[in-house]
């Protein structure tokens, strides 16, 4: 297993730190330019999860508990692939009759479709990570090597050609995808694709909600915040979605594993851990986590501290929203994610009146909304003892690791603490899977 998650790992470790590069050289683009790819980004986080829609979610379901996947996923695709063809009809009637049809935008949706015929996300239920990590890893780095190459050849047409890229990267992946699967990437649509959708209807408008607690949230943030607010949270967002890409690793190798009390527990405690460690990070060494990313460095500084709570309540239990999945808890699934957003945006709004140049309110908005809806989640899952035992080792863990901290600063070298740290903690990590979380399961590659 250790193989396993070490490959897997890499893959998306080495493909997440390329995405933090490229933020890094995105901000020296104008305003407008980041303003726009910040756009178009979140866009298509909000196109993925209408046609995930719960339907995708359940999918992974049913092939982990499958011995026969192939019909489950073939189905879903073609649900998948006719829902994007309304959307795409749609958005586009849309532009016609209440905006305007822009040829960028007109060509930038030609991805809906593409986003449905796309199917890494069944290696994750077959218990295959190193696929679905290897496409994950493609996508995310043909994106971010195109930004970096932009800036260093100084492209004069970033944004047209951003849209083509992001084009070819999903037909890419798509292909890829069905290549893997043995499975053909073109498909009929169904007539009764709806029945598909209904059916995981709780599941889907949670999935969709879940959006909106990251860059999702940039897209309706714009319509009431500054462009300036906007590119910097756009910024800063990205490095938080670095955050949660970590924790989604581990949870995606050990999909089909996550009905083991014991095994949960395990991965949660890895998570409070994790979430106690990036945020001393980030806190007491932002020189080196934030200000390479950063336009404003100052007060993305003053801002980082509304984001750190979203860091640690979404890491309360790494593991928790799936575990509701897997044990058919979908209704406390949904109310989690649904409320917690509804609350993500309500506030977002509200927060506009009151500065709408300063994006840490967006910041706190998440924040706020990431601890509703674990405190449904955790209820749901074992109500005070839920708590209870994350509590017993979040504090412990948390004396542990800011003594550490501590100590190692006294090397009077920010770098060289930083560089101690972060390796005692991987280490650390390294010795639960193996010695914990290695013996629970046996995974052959």
């Amino acid at each position: 297993m250790i193989k396993r998650i070490f490959i897997v790992a890499l893959l998306t470790g080495f493909s997440q730190i390329i995405s933090l590069v490229s933020v890094g050289f995105l901000k020296s683009l104008d305003q407008s330019l980041v303003y726009d790819i910040g756009n178009f980004e979140s866009l298509v986080v909000i196109f993925t999860a209408i046609i995930a829609l719960g339907l995708q979610l359940v999918t992974v379901r049913d092939i982990a508990l499958a011995d026969k996947w192939q019909k489950i996923l073939i189905n879903s695709q073609r649900d998948r692939f006719t829902f994007s063809l309304l959307i795409f009809v749609s958005i586009i009637c849309f532009d016609l009759f209440f905006k305007e049809i822009k040829l960028d935008h007109l060509l930038f949706y030609v991805v809906i479709p593409l986003i449905a015929l796309n199917s890494d996300y069944s290696f994750y239920g077959k218990g295959e990570p190193v696929k679905g990590a290897f496409l994950s890893f493609l996508r995310v780095f043909i994106l971010s090597i195109f930004i970096i190459l932009s800036v260093v050849f100084d492209n004069e047409y970033v944004k047209i050609t951003y849209i083509i890229t992001v084009l070819l990267t999903y037909l890419l992946v798509g292909l890829l995808s069905s290549y893997f699967n043995k499975q053909t990437y073109f498909l009929m649509p169904k007539k009764d694709f709806y029945k598909s959708y209904y059916a995981s209807f709780n599941v889907g408008i949670a999935s969709f909600a879940l959006v909106f607690f990251g860059l999702g949230i940039v897209s309706f943030a714009s319509f009431f915040f500054t462009e300036h607010a906007i590119a910097n949270a756009y910024l800063l967002l990205k490095i938080y979605v670095f955050y949660i890409g970590i924790k989604r690793l581990l949870v995606q190798i050990l999909f089909k594993e996550l009905t083991d009390g014991d095994l949960v527990k395990y991965v949660d405690q890895i998570g409070v851990f994790v979430s106690i460690a990036v945020i001393i990070v980030f806190y007491y060494y932002p020189e080196f986590s934030i200000k390479f990313f950063t336009k404003d460095y100052q007060k993305s500084l003053d801002s980082m501290i509304y984001l750190l709570p979203a860091i640690f309540f979404t890491s309360i239990s790494f593991a928790g929203s799936l575990e509701l999945i897997l044990k058919n808890k979908d209704k406390i699934y949904a109310l989690g994610f649904i409320f917690g957003a509804v609350v993500v945006l309500v506030l977002v709004f509200i927060f506009s009146f009151v500065d709408n140049t300063n994006e840490s309110y967006i910041y706190l908005a998440i924040s706020i909304g990431e601890l509703c809806a674990i405190l449904i989640h955790g209820w749901g899952l074992g109500k005070f003892k839920f708590f209870k035992d994350r509590a017993l080792y979040f504090i412990p863990s948390a004396v542990v690791l800011v003594t550490l901290n501590f100590l190692l600063m006294m090397l009077n070298s920010k770098l060289i603490s930083l560089i101690s740290f972060v390796a005692i903690v991987s280490v650390y990590i390294l010795l639960i899977l193996k010695n914990k979380i290695g013996k629970k399961v046996n995974i052959e590659n």
